[in-house]
């Protein structure tokens, strides 16, 4: 039997020319994913150093934290995991952080994290007036200054 292994495994310089050239069906190529990342990186990064500050900011004996969580819809997942969290109705274009605190007029806060430049989804023109609609609010913030202001404001807290 007769294959690339073979030879010992080895790979020549040609071989790996090819593989890096050739691009399947549905593949990004390597600038195409470091756009990609790039930008949700940034975003990731602000959505984490809220979060950091919230665990370590008081609020009603316990930390603003504590009542909040993340939606996971961002990032970038196998096939089979995209299919897993669909079916168990994760929805496209609902904001990254929610805070189940209600303070009237609102039921919620919902806070969409964005790079500078960074626009809202397709989904997310669709979903945010939804949620407007049911008695949410809902903000789109590019830095933690920004989302800690919004929250600080939501709940009443003098900064």
């Amino acid at each position: 039997m007769s294959n690339r292994f073979s030879r010992g495994s080895r790979w020549t310089q040609s071989d790996i020319d090819k593989a890096k050239k050739k691009q399947l069906p549905g593949q990004m190529n390597v600038t195409q994913f470091k756009k990609v990342t790039e930008k949700k990186l940034q975003e990731t990064d602000i959505q984490k150093k809220l979060i950091e500050v919230l665990a370590s900011t008081p609020y009603q004996g316990r930390f603003l934290v504590d009542f909040f969580y993340a939606v996971p819809n961002g990032g970038y997942r196998t096939k089979k995991t995209g299919k897993n969290l669909k079916a168990e109705g994760l929805k496209p274009g609902i904001p990254d952080i929610h805070c189940f605190i209600a303070k009237a007029p609102y039921h919620s806060l919902y806070i969409e994290m964005k790079t500078e430049t960074g626009d809202l989804t397709d989904s997310q023109e669709i979903v945010i007036p939804m949620l407007r609609e049911q008695g949410h609010k809902v903000v789109i913030c590019r830095s933690v200054n920004s989302a800690l202001t919004e929250i600080f404001k939501y709940l009443g807290i003098s900064a």
